[in-house]
């Protein structure tokens, strides 16, 4: 069977954010700062293991057919081991608190500002991936469906020069030209003026980012200890195994993750290479490029925010 994420993060695009991921947190690396992992997760009250709960008797656990309540987990750790004072979990669809109903940019955006912010430590780097309430832009420029007002709004608020008797694609022109090149994101905002740095993950990685493991081990010691399948219970299954996770869980983790960079790092020069090799067999003798080529090698990518202006992926410096 044909691997489809295999596919996927081959295809350039994502390669290209591949590498100037790699390169960014290589470089963050080096500067010693402190890489810190986040994400969400969810667990229901009916979560158990496939296997069936069973004693010496002919009777056994039987978990309900439904799936039931869920808790929405967030949290944060490096190889050290979770964030301390950064963990926050709430029921599904309920009022708990400040924090209310499923994960959102609001509520995500409090739980960094109060639990995971005021916890960092010094310059840290977080990584996050590329869920929508991540990513929410301080500022979106209008775009060629927004109404032609909101477009006059919105060249009259950045100062930009206009006429009254200017047609929407005259206005939306005159946006393209004027538009900041790089998206301002709240989080990056927030962050930054704390000393810190948001590295997003490139689509489709989940491998690169530790916590996903972690979640994957909690969700399995839960599966093997819930035999109630009362929300309640499980919570408090959660909040057990949360005091035993450390670094001796943690740091074997973040240096699996740690290899698995370096894999991909000598995988793009790997296949760079080979690249390069078939393109010189096949053009031996022939020291002009096709346009396709020409046009390849003025793509570029933005390493600071992930973001992609071309599709060919350079090789990595060792």
């Amino acid at each position: 069977m044909r691997d489809n994420r295999r596919l996927l993060i081959e295809k350039r695009e994502i390669r290209s954010a591949r590498v100037a991921f790699l390169r960014s947190i290589k470089k963050y690396r080096q500067e010693g700062r402190t890489i810190v992992y986040t994400d969400e997760t969810y667990i229901h009250s009916s979560h158990t293991m496939t296997s069936a709960w069973t004693d010496d008797s002919a009777y056994g656990y039987m978990a309900p057919t439904s799936k039931g309540q869920r808790l929405i987990i967030v949290h944060a750790g490096t190889e050290k081991g979770f964030i301390p004072g950064a963990q926050l979990i709430f029921k599904s669809n309920q009022s708990t608190g400040d924090y209310h109903r499923e994960m959102n940019g609001d509520n995500f955006m409090r739980w960094v500002t109060e639990k995971l912010k005021p916890n960092l430590p010094e310059k840290s780097v977080l990584i996050i991936d590329n869920a929508s309430y991540h990513n929410v832009v301080r500022e979106k420029c209008p775009t060629t469906s927004t109404k032609k007002q909101e477009m006059q709004d919105w060249l009259r608020n950045n100062k930009i020069p206009y006429t009254t008797d200017m047609l929407k694609i005259d206005l939306y022109n005159l946006i393209k030209i004027h538009k900041p090149k790089k998206k301002k994101y709240v989080l990056d905002e927030l962050l930054e003026a704390a000393g810190h740095n948001v590295l997003r993950l490139p689509p489709y990685h989940p491998d690169l980012n530790a916590i996903e493991k972690i979640w994957a081990n909690l969700k399995q010691w839960v599966g093997r200890n819930n035999t109630t399948f009362k929300l309640d219970d499980v919570w408090q299954l959660c909040e057990r195994r949360f005091s035993e996770i450390g670094e001796a869980e943690w740091g074997p983790i973040c240096q699996n993750v740690l290899k698995k960079e370096e894999e991909y790092m000598q995988t793009e020069g790997l296949v760079e290479s080979e690249v390069e090799k078939v393109m010189f067999t096949v053009n031996t003798g022939d020291t002009s490029s096709s346009s396709s080529d020409q046009s390849d090698s003025n793509s570029s990518i933005d390493a600071d925010d992930g973001s992609v202006s071309g599709i060919r992926a350079r090789p990595i410096t060792q």
